[in-house]
């Protein structure tokens, strides 16, 4: 580690296997329920054509439904939905530019974005465009957005005696858009039983993603529960045994929120387990947590040096239960005297005598 100033640090050194993501921007989540939030900051990768088998949504390769000027909700990299407009519709690839509530504009695929309710449209299945229905496949409205949708196209299939009216219904995406969180999806009441519900299946075939060498990206962007885009060191969680990565905004596990980068977790998703989600805390080290606290730090600051007493060890203070340290928590090095050394050393800068 290097110091910038006798009592600066740097986060290169600490962070350099990490890939950092540090592109400013925010806009507001204007679902039903949810305060104003602030968009986490994102890279802008190439949007490759998905494959439509993968997404268990053929409406999206539909081009009359998005055209300039469209109020739509976006699915972000963290999970959660945002409002746009749209900007421009680009047929070859699949996707459309968005314009957000603070006038950013990113390229956003088809599958992530979600369009209100057509007039007119009513007794179209949202999923295949299709009004066929059998006896055991008749069209469900949801009581929330409206859509409509084949009792076997949506994920999981729906009840056969659900209401066709859809009053007491909704649809996977509305139970999504109301139970995610920042810092973890809710826990307790009716639409945290409905999502776990919608969590013990995938709306996408996961052995069809293309993923890279080291499983931290996929071709067609599709994460977690809810299919949507993700950065792998932005607040997401690695399922041990699909290795699938999970927002933190879709999960019901986490008692702390993450910080940025954090994967000293074991972490299990419901698909996997069949029920609720596991996830355990790993062991961490003095140098385990200065590179973590030096790396959130990197992502939420977006600077290069960090003044010791000001910044870094105030954030470590100022967080300390949320940390989960476990044993490295306990006395002695509870003391702060401890800690500002134990900290000092790990980034390079022993106490003085």
């Amino acid at each position: 580690m290097t110091a910038g100033s006798d009592d600066s640090v740097t986060c290169l050194e600490a962070t350099q296997h990490y890939e950092l993501s540090l592109t400013a921007g925010s806009f507001y989540n204007v679902m039903e329920g949810r305060e104003p939030s602030t968009r986490p900051s994102r890279t802008t990768p190439a949007s490759p054509r998905v494959t439509p088998a993968l997404v268990k949504r053929p409406r999206f390769q539909t081009l009359a439904r998005f055209w300039e000027g469209q109020d739509v909700l976006a699915r972000w990299t963290d999970g959660l939905l945002y409002l746009g407009i749209i900007k421009k519709v680009d047929s070859a690839q699949e996707t459309c530019l968005v314009r957000f509530e603070d006038n950013s504009q990113f390229s956003v695929l088809w599958k992530d974005i979600f369009p209100p309710a057509v007039p007119g449209k009513e007794q179209l299945c949202c999923v295949c465009n299709s009004q066929a229905c059998t006896p055991d496949n008749k069209l469900v409205h949801c009581g929330k957005c409206k859509h409509a949708y084949h009792q076997e196209c949506h994920v999981p299939s729906v009840p056969c005696d659900t209401d066709s009216s859809g009053s007491s219904w909704m649809c996977r995406q509305c139970v999504f858009a109301v139970a995610t969180k920042r810092g973890g999806a809710l826990k307790k009441g009716p639409f945290a039983r409905s999502m776990l519900q919608m969590k013990l299946s995938l709306p996408y075939q996961l052995k069809s993603l293309e993923w890279d060498p080291l499983h931290l990206t996929n071709k067609q962007q599709c994460y977690c529960y809810c299919g949507g885009p993700g950065e792998w060191n932005m607040k997401m969680l690695q399922c041990c045994r699909c290795l699938q990565w999970f927002h933190e905004a879709c999960t019901q596990c986490l008692s702390k929120p993450l910080l940025y980068g954090d994967r000293f977790y074991v972490f299990e998703c419901s698909v996997c387990t069949r029920g609720p989600e596991n996830a355990w805390r790993l062991p961490l080290g003095w140098v385990d947590v200065s590179h973590l606290v030096l790396y959130h730090l990197s992502i939420c600051c977006k600077k290069k040096y960090f003044d010791f007493e000001r910044e870094i060890l105030s954030f470590v203070n100022e967080n300390w239960e949320s940390l989960l340290l476990g044993e490295v928590s306990h006395p002695p090095s509870y003391m702060w005297c401890p800690r500002c050394a134990m900290l000092l050393s790990c980034t390079g800068h022993p106490p003085k005598a």
